[in-house]
């Protein structure tokens, strides 16, 4: 059963799209509700649901003002709103999808089985490729690497910690070498993940085997074995610790 959470300020509004989603979509329930940006947070933060229906216009700002605030984003989202105006060109270029008000059922289901589909194919491609990485020796295993002046291939395992300076990424290696590479740490992660990597922090992805300990003070943060210092951001303090017990 996928889970849902609404965000909608308007009551009337909310109470029929729960009603609507829990009686028309299979394999879907609204698990929580949201009035405004805090609300809707902590709702996200508790439940981690696989999609997101949002009204763009919230009491205390905009769905958009409420998303930047997630470091890591790993739902579908449904936009709603009562305007067709610039913010839609935005949303379809990005190819998320969205109702306009008034919606019927059928718009309204019929987007939630859009998002359901991407849930499920996401899920089997990411256990598939998941799969295949363990199967290949991560000892051997290398990427590319492209500077402004060289191409480098680099062990997985060389590599102690990525850090994202806007659309730029650095790479500290344990021969105490940095790469900087053009590309976003997101898509690093999603290549790194299956090696062990995690992304403690918006601008930090480390490598879990290069973690010496876990340290609480200042906030949270973890000591690497280049004696760097990386913050860890509050909504990845319980992740990390579960990675820990897998290491």
């Amino acid at each position: 059963m996928l889970k849902v959470v609404v965000i909608e300020d308007e009551p009337r509004t909310r109470e029929a799209i729960v009603k609507m989603v829990n009686q028309n979509c299979l394999t879907v329930k609204v698990v929580a509700e949201g009035k405004d940006i805090r609300s809707g947070l902590e709702a996200i933060r508790v439940f981690g649901p696989d999609i997101l229906i949002i009204d763009i216009e919230l009491s205390d700002g905009t769905a958009f003002d409420l998303l930047k605030k997630i470091d890591d984003i790993r739902f579908q989202v449904i936009f709603v709103t009562a305007h067709e105006g610039y913010a839609l060109q935005a949303i379809k270029f990005s190819a998320f999808d969205y109702i306009l008000k008034p919606f019927k059922v059928k718009e309204l289901t019929d987007a939630v089985k859009r998002a359901k589909d991407k849930v499920v194919k996401e899920k089997s491609e990411a256990s598939i490729e998941t799969l295949l990485n363990h199967i290949d020796n991560t000892e051997d295993k290398k990427i590319v690497l492209k500077t402004l002046d060289d191409i480098h291939l680099v062990k997985v395992v060389d590599i102690i910690r990525c850090e994202a300076d806007s659309s730029y990424t650095h790479f500290h290696l344990k021969d105490g070498s940095c790469l900087t590479v053009s590309g976003n740490l997101k898509g690093f992660e999603e290549m790194l993940g299956p090696y062990r990597f995690f992304r403690v922090h918006h601008s930090h992805l480390v490598n879990l085997n290069e973690v010496k300990k876990f340290q609480r003070a200042a906030g949270g943060q973890v000591l690497m074995t280049d004696d760097s210092k990386i913050p860890v951001s509050t909504r990845k303090k319980e992740r990390l610790i579960e990675k820990f017990k897998t290491l």
